[in-house]
């Protein structure tokens, strides 16, 4: 594993609660979508659990319907499991850290420690347990009891050794966010397991959350622009791409205002690195480098 520079915070650095309002690092629609996704969950929870015990005859008289009932029993049993999964899900997660992974500390990968604390500092935060190991697929930040954790995935820089530096720092700041937002809070995990079996709510509500942990990394890892592309050109051409060239390629290839392509993507799992760094711009959040 490429080692990093010792890290210290500048003191040119002014800590962002003096020189930038957190709540613009929210993405300005999420809470509304969290709100609408919250209400359409329930409304379907309500529904589907009407239409199994009220609805018995019903679909008696409709075979092409009665056939998906186990389906919506089990759908049904996910939902109202949610606070079980909840729960489990961060126990899981907790033991995961602290037997499958390796504690990152003042003695232990120091240089790398040193970039979360300075991470944290900026924004004003207690510094999270911080881990490293090859057993989740993305850096992944949680909450168990009094504990704060942060599991880092070597996942996320194996393809792109040279460019550790940069993704390092830019995937800590971004759990750093995860933090801030509160997406490791009971609350918001047991909405995640609420959503979870229902790709429509589950996407758009994990976009536009990918969107505000973005922000968070983009001001505080000046390089995360090279660590975004490091994965689509590789870590040795990241720094041969030149941001505006870009930037003018994405106006002329790629239509972000079709309604057509929004609903698609909606519907993916994954969003788009164009779609990434357009929200970054647009937020006037870019690095230049």
């Amino acid at each position: 594993m490429p080692r990093t520079a010792a890290t210290t915070v500048s003191s040119t650095t002014p800590p962002v609660a003096g020189s930038f309002d957190p709540a613009r690092l929210r993405h300005p629609l999420e809470k509304r979508v969290e709100a609408i996704v919250t209400a359409v969950d329930a409304i379907l929870v309500t529904a589907i659990a009407g239409f199994l015990f009220w609805g018995t005859e019903w679909l008696e008289t409709r075979p092409s319907l009665a056939q998906y009932e186990p389906h919506a029993q089990v759908l049904l049993a996910l939902l109202l499991g949610a606070p079980i999964i909840a729960t489990f899900i961060r126990r899981r997660r907790r033991l995961l850290a602290q037997e499958d992974s390796i504690r990152i500390s003042e003695s232990q990968l120091p240089d790398v420690h040193a970039v979360l604390v300075k991470h944290c500092r900026r924004i004003g935060i207690p510094v999270p347990e911080l881990f490293i190991s090859d057993t989740v697929e993305h850096t992944t930040s949680f909450g168990w009891r009094q504990h704060r954790c942060i599991i880092l995935s070597t996942h996320d820089f194996s393809m792109a050794p040279e460019a550790f530096d940069d993704i390092v720092d830019f995937v800590l700041a971004r759990e750093v966010g995860s933090i801030c937002l509160g997406y490791t809070s009971y609350r918001n995990e047991l909405l995640a397991s609420w959503v979870a079996p229902i790709p429509f709510l589950r996407h758009p509500l994990n976009r536009l959350r990918t969107f505000s942990r973005d922000r968070y990394g983009a001001l505080l890892a000046p390089r995360s622009f090279r660590a975004l592309i490091a994965a689509a050109c590789s870590d040795r051409l990241r720094e041969r791409v030149g941001l505006a060239t870009y930037l003018s390629q994405l106006d002329e290839e790629t239509d972000f205002r079709g309604v057509t392509n929004s609903l698609v993507w909606l519907l993916k799992k994954r969003v788009p690195l164009g779609h990434r760094i357009r929200e970054l711009q647009r937020a006037g959040m870019l690095p230049e480098s």
